[in-house]
């Protein structure tokens, strides 16, 4: 049995910047603690950024898989029931790998050097320096297909704006709120 396919670009704007650290889980202090103490903060950041092997900045679509999986947990459906996450990634499919960063409304990526005094672990009183890079204006452009049966334009939209509200990269919420997006644009490219 042949499914109806469609394949989707999909706009995600952010409304919150992003930092783009390779390591986003914050739970991982030693990690994310910055290396050089006081130093040329620019030059860390550039190297802690997530980057493509030609050195562009890319956000993995696993931490896209990660925000849409939050999503879900809050979106009901028929009869009251929660999304389930396990049967959307049966419908639901993103490129592999990474997504480019882009810079909203065809303007230069641009970056900054953010940086963070935080506590090495919880109720701990010893301090650690995080550094990352911060870009604040920020979109990503993903090609998605779908199964036309089972998910409609509507709910596409409401999982990734659900998504968008959890945020990815370092410090997304409940956290802090960094990485914040939301759908900008759905245009439909091509039925298989």
């Amino acid at each position: 049995m042949l499914l109806d396919m469609r394949t989707l670009s999909l706009i995600l704007v952010g409304t919150s910047p992003l930092l783009l650290h390779r390591v986003y889980r914050h739970g991982q202090r030693d990690h994310i603690a910055s290396k050089i103490g006081r130093g040329n903060f620019e030059e860390e950041a550039h190297e802690v950024m997530f980057k493509d092997s030609h050195g562009n900045p890319v956000v993995p679509v696993s931490w896209l898989w990660d925000a849409i999986r939050k999503g879900c947990s809050r979106i009901i459906v028929d009869r009251g029931e929660q999304l389930s996450f396990v049967k959307l990634q049966q419908t639901l499919h993103l490129p592999a790998g990474f997504i480019r960063l882009q810079g909203k409304s065809n303007r230069p990526l641009e970056w900054e050097v953010y940086t963070s005094v935080q506590h090495s672990a919880s109720g701990s009183k010893k301090m650690i320096v995080v550094v990352a890079p911060q870009f604040k204006d920020w979109m990503l452009e993903a090609r998605v297909s779908v199964d036309a049966q089972e998910l409609d334009d509507h709910l596409l939209q409401r999982i990734f704006n659900e998504a968008g509200k959890s945020g990815i990269g370092l410090f997304h919420p409940p956290k802090k709120h960094f990485g914040q997006f939301r759908v900008f644009q759905v245009a439909l490219s091509s039925i298989v």
